[in-house]
């Protein structure tokens, strides 16, 4: 295999700018492309044989319907998005190159990333397959295997279901009228945490929870669970009655734990 030339679609900040870090560290050459780089995007597929889409969610699907057909079929296409049905097969219908989705599990501001989760969704070709695997094994990260489809089912759990939580207590304490300052001297420590989540998740990057979302296949099957569920909830405790939902808890412990 050639050596790997690397370009970075989006790789100024977050996951774009992670990834660019650890292939440098790995002594690849590394091409970051943004939106005001003097370098055209043909002339960066031309210059590397890995081209990697790191842009918001809502600008993958027209990135790579632009970036896909200029990429040769003994290059990679692959990308970085917290969802992989949509990106993966537009990969695959716009570029004659091998195909791979790739999921990092945590935040591009993570110091130390040995023994987190990666998850690869392989779509085509295998060449590139093990050159990534083992740039990312030798640097401590637990990488599984997964398609599409079983990638965005999970995500809905881990991170719609998360999210939507998240967002739903933040819009309710803003719906109180709560007064921050006065309710901080009733914070229990749990409680605290769930106040810096919700201002980091509001104050930060909403696009990127909003996108991940209203763009994940199975959100909405997730909200009409959790509508179900708090449905339920509200049925039980209507009558002052805690017996009902402490066996609900129960048997839900039984099944998680």
């Amino acid at each position: 295999m050639k050596e790997a030339v690397i370009g970075i679609i989006g790789g100024t900040g977050g996951m774009g700018r992670w990834f660019a870090e650890l292939l440098q560290k790995e002594g690849c050459t590394v091409h970051i492309w943004g939106r005001k780089s003097p370098m055209s995007i043909k002339d960066l597929v031309d210059l590397c044989n890995v081209l990697v889409i790191s842009v918001p969610i809502s600008a993958t699907a027209e990135m790579i319907k632009k970036v896909g057909p200029l990429v040769s079929s003994d290059k990679l296409l692959m990308d970085l998005t917290s969802i992989k049905k949509e990106p993966v097969e537009l990969m695959l219908a716009h570029s004659q190159a091998d195909v791979i989705g790739c999921h990092p599990l945590f935040g591009p501001l993570l110091e130390e990333v040995k023994g987190q989760n990666v998850v690869l969704c392989p779509a085509r070709g295998k060449k590139w397959l093990v050159w990534l695997k083992s740039i990312l094994n030798r640097n401590g990260l637990v990488v599984t295997e997964k398609t599409p489809e079983e990638h965005d089912e999970m995500m809905a759990i881990v991170q719609v279901l998360n999210h939507l939580n998240t967002i739903s207590l933040g819009l309710v304490l803003a719906e109180t009228g709560i007064d921050f300052v006065e309710a901080s001297k009733f914070f229990t420590p749990i409680f605290h945490k769930k106040v810096e989540i919700i201002k980091k998740v509001f104050t930060e990057n909403p696009g990127l929870y909003t996108d991940i979302i209203t763009h994940n296949p199975s959100t909405e099957k997730m909200i009409d669970l959790y509508a179900k569920i708090l449905a339920d909830i509200r049925s039980t405790v209507k009558w002052g009655d805690g017996s009902r939902l402490k066996e609900e808890m129960e048997k839900a412990a039984r099944k998680l734990f």
